[in-house]
């Protein structure tokens, strides 16, 4: 999907017989065609499809005698040749049609009997969210003309399809379509007469039945439906964007976005991911516009002769199956940028003239990972071109469409004068990401969405190593734990996870799983899956799995049973990773010693105190969340030799020699487990970091933070551990290791703000961050890594109020504001926010002129979080409220903004009030279905932390309806409750150790 608009700056049980007992040495394995027209007239009156008695028949419309007699009188005079022009230029709007609720229907659902109502009164006949399975679609015949002035849309699909068992009905989607016309014919071209054609929008599905005939099994037939709509606002759908030139221009643009569920929004189709289909299109537009598809354009014919007007209708090429989801269009006036790959496929990048330049990276880029991945999979792409595009108003941060990748303008646009080094990276990992989904994805697409995770943890997975093929100086896959593995563990560590797989119905439930658990814990479980099958076996084994289930569909067990095929059945993939993807959690390896002998036990961490153990396991596990753990580790005495041991869903244990001081579990954390340490072992791996950190690698030293500061979290470690850890920082000066750090940190400050140790707290930051701030400097030069570095602790050390950081940034926002001083790309989320945050309202106007001029989308960027930054309420609320108005500031970027505020110790409450006062606006705006609502409770009340607060969100959510955001709810108040016992419970204890340790410090 979408890949996520936000960087890192949002079964069966296994018996135990059966794969043997518990093995120190060795793993679980199974060894131990056609454009039909729809007539606009016909004489035959059983077929006339303007004709009253058919609307009665069908329930769909009843029009006066007057107006039918009317509507008749001007069919008959129309030559047939121009009917389905006719028909685009006008529909009879007052006319109640299948897509509009009679005035006198009252809004209800169910019947007396709990059968669901149409729209038309009458009882919905099918009563299940998924689409039956007997009729399968080969083929859409599409014909679409979009207003980009009035924004009405009109067009006609035509739908072949064969039905695998004899009935007399077919269901299908469609949402906020008026359907004008209809007709069914069979493979002879017969009309088949229909009784009724009812729309359930609960649903969002059509039913279709025959009145005397049946569509015979493994018999072909063709649906024909015009239909009407309208542009829409929400991000979904087919809707329209917006665009200003440097002039000041205002241009607009038609484009699309489907995934998981509009295509039905755009065309009445059968909306699910198994129902693949060829496509092919046929667009109207205007002379000055250009029409894209997934497919090249074919032909491009005048349309004035037959409608009067200047348009144009562009013809494309058929498209290969695919599912409804990855059908994408776009009407709109960009220019464009092109690559040839090395076997001569055209990548081009789509984007408003001004903007090309800042288009260049992502065309080369792109370019080079396509090449990339045809040699990965072995399996070259099938299209003849890829598009990728930039879209101003854009909800997800991409959209994988086949052959016509959409994009947020961040997440392509680059110029190197501006552009900071993470925004750099960023563009290049959100291009891999989309580029690996036309293989993972769109040639093999999962069957239904409880299997998204094979689209996007793949792709999330696989990103990482397009960017690192393509940029190797960039230390991509060291990094990989940041982006992917600590955020996942952090969310599936709560009791209101979800297992990777997981069952799904409704639009809004699958809205609901497109998050960090889909996308980065099933990146980190393949991560963790290369390391103990080995990279050439991972892929030959995708290779396998493309090539036998390309344009088709696929589940989890497919993937797995390809693994074990080229693994020779050393292991059984699915017996193992099974318990990784169809239950919650993971497991907390905790680490003891008797003499030689190493013991490791396994059990489920969760964050959130209980009390009663037994309600760990609920709901419950068909693994009784216990994991097969592919152990790996390395002691003082070989630091470089990694050795491995099995976990099968029980504890082991191994010997080691005598001199062994310290050992380390998961080695550079590519397991998705967290390690505990007996007390002398943490000490003993503490006084190592202090007197040589160089001995553990980055992520080794990134993995220790990191689990030191959670499971002090979780209350099993005590707050003085992760303490005099952090204590080695001083030394630090690597990216990775810091990024983690900083995170952990910062996360601290805001819950202890309330507390006695605050001020202390602070103090202790400013110690830690002191050395590394002297290190990197304010000036915008060193290697790729440094830069990451620089921009990272320079922000956190603006939070500390660190006058040798303050100080400068400050007078280089002056002479910046004063006299237009460039200042580098990578100091400009510091120096922006210092001016912001230590000045008044003339240099924050300056920086929101200066938002709203900017023809940059990494400095809009950039500017939007900085405004967040005022410590001054007034100035914050204003801001609030401008995000409320789409010509200020972007649907896409309202979340953002609350983000920052929510952040800001003066608008944290500022931000709780807006969402409350504003959600009705906020669900029109964006919908209920959408991710978007979910990314809105979690950034205003994730760091709350008083009883208070706890009650006040409680209350208020019960009064509302969050649609797919129930998940992101449950998950924030969990972590409201999580952070109250944390204070009540680590408070007095770090304002103690730091009481102690800063009076030695100072002496």
């Amino acid at each position: 999907m979408p890949h996520p608009a936000a960087s890192r700056q949002d079964s069966e049980a296994i018996r135990m017989d059966s794969l043997g007992k518990t093995s120190a040495s060795r793993p679980p394995g199974q060894n131990g065609n056609a454009n039909t027209e729809i007539p606009g007239n016909s004489g035959d009156s059983n077929t006339g499809l303007h004709k009253r008695s058919i609307y009665e028949q069908n329930g769909v419309a009843v029009c006066s005698q007057k107006r039918a007699l009317c509507i008749a009188t001007v069919v008959f005079a129309i030559l047939f040749a121009v009917s389905l022009i006719i028909a685009f230029a006008g529909p009879q709007n007052d006319c109640p049609c299948a897509g509009e609720k009679p005035a006198n229907l009252e809004a209800e659902d169910e019947g007396d009997d709990g059968g669901p109502f149409a729209t038309n009164g009458e009882v919905f006949p099918w009563n299940n969210v998924r689409l039956p399975t007997f009729a399968h679609p080969t083929r859409y015949n599409i014909t679409i003309h979009p207003n980009l002035t009035t924004l009405e849309v009109k067009g006609q699909v035509t739908i072949e399809f064969y039905v695998d068992k004899e009935t007399n009905f077919i269901v299908f989607h469609s949402k906020n379509l008026t359907i004008n016309e209809k007709m069914i014919q069979d493979r002879k071209g017969h009309r088949l007469k229909i009784s009724q054609l009812l729309e359930y929008p609960k649903h969002q599905q059509l039913y279709l039945e025959l009145e005397e005939s049946k569509f015979r099994k493994r018999g072909n037939y063709t649906v024909h439906l015009r239909f009407t709509s309208k542009l829409g606002n929400e991000l979904e759908g087919f809707y329209l964007s917006s665009y200003v030139t440097a002039d000041g221009d205002k241009r607009h643009l038609a484009t699309t976005h489907f995934e998981p569920t509009y295509a039905r929004s755009a065309f009445p189709c059968f909306d699910e991911p198994q129902f693949k289909a060829k496509f092919k299109m046929s667009i109207f537009r205007d002379r000055f516009h250009i029409a894209l598809c997934n497919m090249p354009v074919v032909n491009t014919e005048d349309a004035g002769f037959y409608m009067g007007t200047g348009l144009l209708r562009d013809d494309f090429q058929e498209s290969v199956e695919m599912s409804t989801y990855l059908v994408a269009f776009v009407v709109c006036d960009y220019k464009r940028v092109t690559e040839m790959t090395s076997r001569n496929v055209s990548v081009s990048v789509y984007a408003p003239e001004a903007m090309l330049p800042q288009a260049q990276f992502a065309v080369k880029t792109a370019a080079k990972i396509m090449d990339y991945f045809e040699g990965y999979f072995g399996i070259h792409y099938p299209l003849p071109k890829q598009d990728l595009i930039a879209i101003p108003d854009f909800a997800a941060g991409a959209m994988e469409n086949w052959g016509l990748i959409t994009y947020r303008e961040t997440s392509i646009l680059y110029d190197p004068e501006e552009t900071s080094t993470a925004a750099h990276q960023w563009v290049a990992i959100v291009v891999a990401h989309e580029l690996a989904h036309q293989w993972f994805g769109n040639l093999v697409t999962m069957k239904w969405w409880n299997d998204l995770w094979l689209n996007e943890g793949v792709a999330s997975f696989l990103e990482h190593k397009g960017v690192d093929h393509v940029a190797p100086e960039w230390g991509m896959m060291n990094q990989f734990i940041l982006d992917k593995t600590q955020s996942a563990l952090h969310l599936d560590a709560l009791a209101s996870s979800h297992p990777i797989s997981v069952p799904v119905k409704d639009p809004s439930e699958i809205e609901a799983i497109f998050d960090t658990i889909s996308y980065n814990k099933g990146a980190a479980i393949l991560y963790m899956l290369e390391e103990f099958l080995l990279e050439e076996v991972m892929k030959k084994g995708l290779n396998d799995y493309l090539n036998t289930h390309k344009y088709g569909n696929a589940d989890t067990n497919d993937l797995w049973a390809v693994f074990t095929k080229h693994a020779n059945h050393s292991f059984d993939v699915k017996s193992i990773m099974d318990t990784w993807t169809q239950q919650m959690g993971f497991p907390l390896i905790t680490i003891s010693r008797e003499g030689n002998t190493i013991l490791a036990t396994q059990k489920r961490l969760l964050l959130s105190p209980r009390e009663n153990d037994t309600d760990l396991l609920t709901p419950k596990s068909p693994f009784d969340y216990k994991w097969y753990v592919p152990l790996s580790y390395y002691t003082n005495l070989q630091p470089r030799v990694t050795t491995n041991v099995w976990m099968n869903l029980t504890d082991v244990s191994f010997e080691v020699p005598p001199a062994v001081e310290w050992i380390k579990v998961n080695v550079n954390q590519t397991g998705f487990y967290r390690v505990n340490y007996s007390e002398d072992m943490w000490t003993s791996i503490i006084t190592t970091l202090h007197n040589n950190h160089t001995v553990f690698t980055p992520a080794d030293r990134a993995s220790l933070i990191d689990d030191a500061f959670t499971l002090c979290r979780a209350g099993i470690l005590n707050a003085t551990i992760p303490l005099k850890l952090s204590l080695y920082l001083l030394n630090e000066r690597d990216f990775v290791p810091w990024s983690t750090a900083i995170e952990h940190l910062e996360s601290w400050s805001k819950m202890m703000s309330e507390t006695a140790g605050f001020k202390k707290y602070i103090a202790f930051m400013k110690t830690l961050l002191g050395p590394v701030t002297a290190y990197v400097g304010l000036n915008d030069t060193g290697s790729y890594s440094t830069r990451l570095l620089r921009s990272n602790v320079l922000e956190a050390a603006l939070i500390a109020n660190i006058e040798g950081v303050v100080k400068p940034a400050k007078l280089l926002f002056k002479n910046w504001m004063e006299k237009g001083t460039r200042i580098p790309p990578n100091l400009r989320d510091l120096v922006y926010a210092a001016g912001i945050k230590y000045g008044g309202e003339k240099d924050w106007n300056y920086c929101w002129n200066m938002y709203k001029k900017t023809q940059i989308p990494s400095e809009k960027v950039i500017l939007l979080k900085a405004l967040g930054q005022s410590m001054d309420p007034w100035i914050l609320q204003r801001f609030l409220l401008a995000s409320l108005d789409r010509e200020e500031i972007r649907p896409q970027d309202v979340e953002p903004v609350i983000a920052v505020v929510a952040h800001n110790p003066e608008g944290q409450f500022l931000a709780w009030r807006h969402l409350k006062a504003y959600w009705p606006r906020f669900q029109t705006m964006f919908g209920n279905g959408t991710f978007t609502l979910s990314g809105f409770i979690t950034v205003v009340t994730s760091t709350f932390c008083t009883e208070y607060d706890l009650q006040e969100v409680s209350e208020y959510f019960k009064k509302v309806e969050v649609g797919s955001g129930q998940r992101a709810l449950e998950q924030s108040l969990e972590t409201i409750r999580l952070n109250i016992h944390w204070v009540k419970e680590n408070a007095e204890t770090i304002n103690q150790w730091l009481h102690n340790y800063l009076k030695i410090d100072k002496s």
